[in-house]
């Protein structure tokens, strides 16, 4: 990999190891496993926006969501909603006889208005579990072993996963071939929220056909086309059912960088009807998605060979 970055940003290996590793220090990388949700029996996505009764006691809200399997990323909230949610659970059966009763039950004393909306499809992205979740699906215990030490760090060598597991070289490939169909992706995300600002937003679309396909593009291509930094704009989307059309989870650079967004957003009001979204204020739960790290890029315009003592 620091091969081909080297070979693209025109540098040494050496400088753009020493750019890497700023870079994750900088920006709290922490590379891990996207799972397979349908293998790993929770297939069922969910989003939550709530409003609360008054200023929650964050560390008592923080303490009451922690050992919530189901809730896997959860943060405060500035805006048309106080509290955002992301979750899993075995079925929609399972999810609203029992997942979402429990849930409700637990933040009674700070919820006064609680929407729940199951996902239909996700589009883009995704959001990282922790390894207590791991620890709970119904596989064997050495492939949830696997799972949880890659969880933790995806690049972790034979050698090293061996030696955790205890076991000799040839039986940790083999634990790892037996892993591998439980994970979607080796993958990375922040371990902090970094310098940006990250929006979360539901959208109900207007329109019919082929022109609302057509129109429904052109909101796609504001994210897709026309960030050319760091890190893509929108780092998560989905098709949410309970009264919109899509969710998208965003981050920006800046307050100023973000209303011009919105505007761009609101001139398609053609298209778009309903419209919810707030600023995320505090991750109570959870960590924040990466869609694409352009590494070579940030390599080849920021190095310097004043960064590396010598060469």
């Amino acid at each position: 990999m620091l091969k081909t970055m080297a070979e693209h940003a025109n540098v040494s290996i050496k400088k753009v190891g020493y750019r890497l590793k700023n870079l994750e220090k900088k920006l709290g990388i922490h590379y891990t496993i996207e799972p397979e949700l349908t293998t790993t029996g929770l297939p069922y996505e969910f989003l939550v926006r709530a409003k609360l009764n008054a200023k929650p006691d964050v560390k008592h809200l923080r303490e009451l969501l922690l050992p919530m399997p189901n809730i896997q990323f959860a943060a405060l909230a500035d805006g048309d909603f106080d509290l955002f949610m992301w979750g899993l659970a075995p079925s929609s059966s399972a999810y609203s006889q029992k997942v979402e009763p429990a849930i409700r039950a637990g933040l009674e004393d700070y919820l006064s208005e609680w929407n729940a909306h199951p996902l239909l499809a996700r589009r883009a992205g995704f959001f990282p579990v922790d390894n207590a979740l791991i620890s709970t699906l119904a596989i064997r215990e050495s492939r949830r072993k696997v799972l949880r030490i890659l969880n933790e760090n995806s690049r972790i060598q034979v050698i090293n996963l061996a030696e955790m597991l205890g076991v000799e070289d040839s039986t940790a490939e083999y634990h790892l071939k037996r892993a591998r169909p439980f994970i979607r992706r080796f993958t990375a995300y922040f371990e902090g929220r970094g310098d940006f600002l990250h929006i979360a937003r539901f959208l109900q679309l207007r329109g019919k056909g082929m022109d609302f396909q057509v129109d429904g593009r052109r909101i796609s291509e504001l994210y897709l086309k026309n960030d050319p930094r760091l890190f893509n704009r929108l780092v998560y989307a989905a098709t949410p059912s309970g009264g919109f059309d899509t969710f998208l989870f965003e981050n920006f650079t800046s307050l100023e960088d973000h209303e011009a967004f919105e505007e761009s957003i609101k001139s398609h009001h053609n298209i778009i009807g309903k419209h919810e979204s707030a600023k995320i204020t505090k991750v109570l739960k959870g960590a924040i998605p990466i869609r694409k790290v352009d590494l070579s890029s940030e390599c080849k315009y920021l190095l310097s060979p004043a960064e590396v003592p010598g060469d």
